[in-house]
């Protein structure tokens, strides 16, 4: 069965957006880099997704990436995955785990290529809201209907995936 097929998945649970709580989910971050690098020694870890931009309002579920060789992405899966992680999907180059289940999410972790191309377009995006307050406001409105239309987490994602790309791409050409 595939995380897809599971019952109880975030694609199948709403999607709320709450006001920004900067500090709270810096503190967070910092728990769970803690709580990660007690598993995976000297793994590259950041802060991503919205709730690593200030002023941001997001889903109240804090985003990290975890940058490794990728021949060892499999393996440190299944490592945080014995320290209590809930492994919820595995391709080739991307893992991703929550905490403490995927039906109560308070945290999602992506375990991709550290330099590879998600590394680098989950970091390049984080910074381009941080930076662009233009960038910020289209990206928000873009959240706010993908939240209002969507039914479920994979909507919600696949919702703003257009928007992200543009800005990306309109970022990088100028």
């Amino acid at each position: 069965m595939t995380s897809a097929e599971r019952p109880d998945t975030p694609s199948e649970q709403a999607v709320l957006l709450v006001d920004p709580r900067p500090e709270d989910w810096a503190l967070r971050f910092a728990r769970i880099r803690d709580d990660v690098l007690a598993v995976l020694p000297g793994v590259r870890i950041e802060h991503i997704g919205s709730t690593a931009v200030p002023g941001l309002p997001a889903k109240d579920v804090v985003d990290v990436i975890v940058g490794v060789p990728q021949s060892a992405i499999a393996a440190a899966a299944h490592r945080l995955e014995g320290a209590g992680w809930d492994l919820e999907g595995e391709r080739e180059r991307h893992c991703w785990l929550s905490r403490p289940t995927r039906r109560a999410r308070d945290c999602v972790l992506h375990l991709v290529e550290h330099g590879g191309r998600i590394w680098t377009e989950r970091l390049d995006f984080r910074d381009l809201l941080r930076q662009d307050a233009d960038a910020r406001a289209d990206y928000l409105r873009t959240k706010v209907e993908a939240a209002r239309s969507s039914i479920g987490w994979t909507e919600y994602t696949r919702a703003k995936a257009p928007t992200v790309g543009r800005l990306l791409n309109e970022h990088r050409e100028s």
